[in-house]
């Protein structure tokens, strides 16, 4: 299925993202697309997170992500790293000349996590028009309102935790997501114990000085630097029984994931 929100140009796009979001929220439209512009308010929150990480006020630095205009860096993000990674898959780029898109093509179950503006898993339902499409992102705050907007308009579910599925699922979609978590070993296990993915699409940022982003990291119940921490979590993803695919990607970005063989029936896998 042709979908409009991966192939339409963003900008014939934005108006109706700013459209909608001013529907629920009361925004300057003007300032807001300034915002997408400029990165302004990026840089801002940027700032303000790593002042309030540093001071070791977590709660104040995760009041960054209920700015009014936050959404503007969402949407941003989304132009520039998830909307391609999507695009990429859907085209020619496993090494034996599959998209990835078709490999997965009889996937009954795919996962959006940490969904932002929802505009990934709307196109998730459209590459996968018989599956069933679910995003997970937090309640009670601006982009689980967003979200639910497009849910209903694009037909996929809102959830707040894997968990909530029930069910093994074919497909997870990661795009900037892991690199949120203090603990992304940890949580990234959680995933894998909860809904036990056969394939993992992941574009990581570890490294990068962005909002959300830490400088030091936990895994295996030690501190690790921010440079570490991608070897660390890519080490423990083949752990937990996952080969990484090669591909034509740029610098293999976003990394595709197959579950082995022989953790499809049932076999256990080392945390460590």
């Amino acid at each position: 299925m042709i979908s409009k929100l991966l192939n339409e140009k963003p900008m014939k796009l934005l108006p109706q993202y700013i459209a909608d979001y001013k529907s629920l929220f009361d925004i300057d439209e003007e300032k807001a697309l300034e915002y997408i512009k400029t990165n302004e308010r990026f840089r801002q929150l940027t700032a303000e997170w790593y002042e309030k990480l540093n001071a070791d006020d977590m709660d104040a630095a995760y009041r960054v992500y209920d700015d009014e205009y936050y959404f503007t860096d969402v949407w941003n993000c989304f132009v520039q790293y998830s909307r391609r990674y999507l695009r990429d898959i859907s085209r020619s780029c496993l090494a034996d000349g599959e998209s990835f898109l078709y490999k997965t093509r009889e996937a009954k179950i795919v996962l959006d996590v940490g969904c932002g503006i929802g505009y990934t898993t709307a196109i998730l339902t459209q590459l996968y028009p018989y599956s069933r499409v679910y995003g997970t992102n937090l309640k009670n705050t601006k982009q689980w309102t967003f979200c639910e907007m497009m849910a209903k308009r694009y037909g996929f579910s809102m959830i707040e935790s894997a968990a909530e599925i029930g069910d093994n699922v074919d497909v997870v979609f990661a795009s900037e997501y892991f690199e949120h978590f203090y603990d992304p070993v940890d949580h990234l296990g959680t995933i894998v114990d909860t809904v036990s993915p056969k394939y993992f699409v992941i574009g990581n940022a570890f490294n990068t000085h962005s909002i959300g982003h830490f400088i030091k990291y936990k895994a295996h119940n030690q501190i690790v630097d921010q440079a570490d921490i991608a070897l660390i979590f890519n080490n423990s993803l083949r752990n937990m029984g996952y080969t990484q695919l090669d591909s034509e990607l740029y610098n293999n970005k976003p990394n595709i994931w197959q579950k082995n063989v022989n953790m499809l029936f049932g076999k256990s896998y080392d945390k460590s």
